[in-house]
């Protein structure tokens, strides 16, 4: 074993990430599309939008480009 083989592991390919566990367990079951909501994520982005107005302009100037 090489230096570089502790430095840099070679891996095997790995399936594709995600930050939460329901949609990786989503993806095991084979439902990647199902419509899965994080309730908690929504409310801390609400939650963040109220307390800095300026990210909320921010969010909604860049809603109204994309409609």
């Amino acid at each position: 074993m090489s230096i570089h083989d502790l430095i840099i592991p070679h891996h095997a390919p790995a399936s594709p990430r995600y930050d939460d566990d329901t949609r990786a367990l989503l993806h095991k079951a084979g439902l990647p599309d199902f419509p899965y909501h994080n309730i908690a994520e929504q409310e801390r982005l609400s939650a963040d939008l109220a307390r800095w107005p300026l990210l909320a302009e921010t969010v909604l100037s860049r809603a109204g480009r994309t409609t």
